[in-house]
């Protein structure tokens, strides 16, 4: 079983981020977004999936990778992002496989990338069974030697099963809407504790965070890229525990286990403190049998 925030083809990504140079100091990377500051991750170890893709900050402007098979490509934008404001980040990828990338409604850059999908194979054998079949924000998966976590904020990241952006938009002044083509949202309106709602319909792509140590409630802030509160769009579907198991199906339980409040939340990277913190959301519900790699994508 494949959970919606598994996309395949044409998607859009978009997402608040507010981040300084000082914190995220990764050189430019053209050899790959996975050797810079780390926001998304949804890459594999191993030959013999679709594709894989990320998203990460080198040279304080953000890049976009995609790749299938030896087919790929690197969209780099031009616009500095690490000024410690609130920027609205947009990519989109088309079913021609051109991808784009747009910083507060402006696009910062496009690039015909690899066509084909791009989700994470069902079935596919893999040695890293708690790490390959998920989508994680924050960081490297992998704990790849040498890898960059991001070390911010990121705020109400919304993935689509649509293009939505192909021109300049406004930048939104309000967090983002649920409709049919949202297939994950997630608000961050937590406050505390380790279980990442999904406010999409059915709401059905929870995500777990992995606190550095301590209290989980050290990643949590109440800084927010818009002027005033908002309540979160409740869900009344049943959600995975927050600790999901890529190897067996998760055991749904019938409430959260936080009440979030109506002051927008969001989850951050402590600049003082250098150890990572990572998102995971299930991209599938179980794995089958595993076989030994060791080649990274």
């Amino acid at each position: 079983m494949s959970y919606p925030v598994n996309v395949s083809s044409a998607f859009t990504i978009e997402f608040w981020m507010k981040a300084t140079a000082a914190h995220n100091p990764a050189p430019a990377c053209p050899g790959g977004w996975y050797t810079g500051n780390i926001l998304i991750d949804r890459d594999v170890f191993g030959a013999g999936d679709y594709g894989d893709y990320g998203v990460a900050i080198c040279n304080q402007r953000l890049v976009v990778g995609v790749s299938i098979g030896s087919d790929e490509a690197l969209l780099t934008g031009a616009t500095i992002v690490t000024d410690g404001q609130w920027h609205h980040i947009a990519i989109t990828r088309a079913e021609s496989g051109q991808v784009r990338l747009f910083v507060n409604g402006q696009p910062d850059g496009a690039i015909a990338g690899p066509v084909g999908r791009i989700d994470y194979r069902l079935n596919r054998a893999t040695a890293y069974p708690t790490s390959d079949p998920f989508l994680v924000l924050g960081a490297e998966k992998h704990d790849y030697p040498g890898s960059r976590h991001y070390n911010g904020w990121l705020d109400d990241l919304r993935i689509s099963r649509v293009v939505r952006y192909t021109d300049a938009f406004l930048r939104p002044t309000a967090p983002h809407p649920v409709d049919a083509d949202t297939v994950a949202l997630y608000r961050f309106d937590e406050g505390a504790r380790t279980v990442i709602t999904d406010s999409a319909t059915g709401g059905i792509s929870t995500g777990e965070l992995k606190p550095r140590n301590g209290n989980p409630t050290q990643h949590w802030s109440t800084d927010t890229p818009f002027s005033g509160g908002i309540t979160p769009t409740s869900t009344s579907t049943p959600v995975p525990t927050a600790t999901p198991v890529p190897t067996a199906t998760a055991t749904p339980v019938s409430t959260l286990t936080t009440t979030p409040t109506t002051t927008l939340t969001t989850v951050i990277a402590p600049p003082e403190n250098d150890q990572n913190i990572r998102v995971y959301i299930p991209l599938i519900s179980r794995l089958h049998r595993v076989q030994a790699s060791s080649t990274q994508e």
